[in-house]
């Protein structure tokens, strides 16, 4: 295993984080399209994507 990574989340980006992840899991079981984000969501989850990819190495840009 690599070196474990930490990252802290307030509760409204954790529960943003584990419903987005549901929903893409659910939707792509079914064959369904993924439902936008509402506005604050979309950056909360950004703020968290940028973080994450800093914490990889890279430049906070992310770019998948």
């Amino acid at each position: 295993m690599t070196d474990p990574i930490e990252l802290r989340l307030d509760r409204a980006t954790a529960q943003d984080l584990r419903n987005a992840l549901y929903d893409l899991g659910e939707h792509q079981a079914a064959g369904r399209a993924i439902p936008h984000m509402d506005t604050d969501m979309s950056n909360r989850l950004g703020v968290f994507l940028r973080e994450l990819d800093i914490r990889l190495g890279g430049s906070g840009r992310f770019v998948a």
